[in-house]
């Protein structure tokens, strides 16, 4: 088979590249990723002879932890997305001031 850029699919999607998301959105991933960092971190305490240390649960501990940190983050008990949420709409707010 020969290959032609007619068959071959791009890995990313750079149509939308330009598209802004909503303040919403983009608070509730940031929140979603800074706890997944701290779950990261947490579990760096656990002794390594609990879990397997092998690549395969690495990865299903990975995988855990940021569907533990997305339902977190949903919950809207952290707090750090109004936060967030406040200071871009104050710093848009003072940025369009002249």
């Amino acid at each position: 088979m020969k290959i032609t850029s007619n068959n071959v699919k791009a890995y990313w999607d750079i149509q939308n590249l330009d598209t802004k998301k909503d303040i919403d959105s983009v608070a509730k991933e940031f929140e979603a990723m800074f706890i997944r960092m701290i779950l990261k971190e947490f579990r760096k305490t656990i002794p390594e002879g609990i879990f397997n240390s092998s690549f395969s649960s690495k990865m299903y501990l990975d995988m855990f932890d940021m569907q533990i940190a997305e339902k977190i983050s949903e919950s809207d008990s952290v707090g750090l997305k109004e936060y967030i949420k406040e200071a871009i709409s104050k710093y848009n707010m003072y940025s369009t001031e002249k």
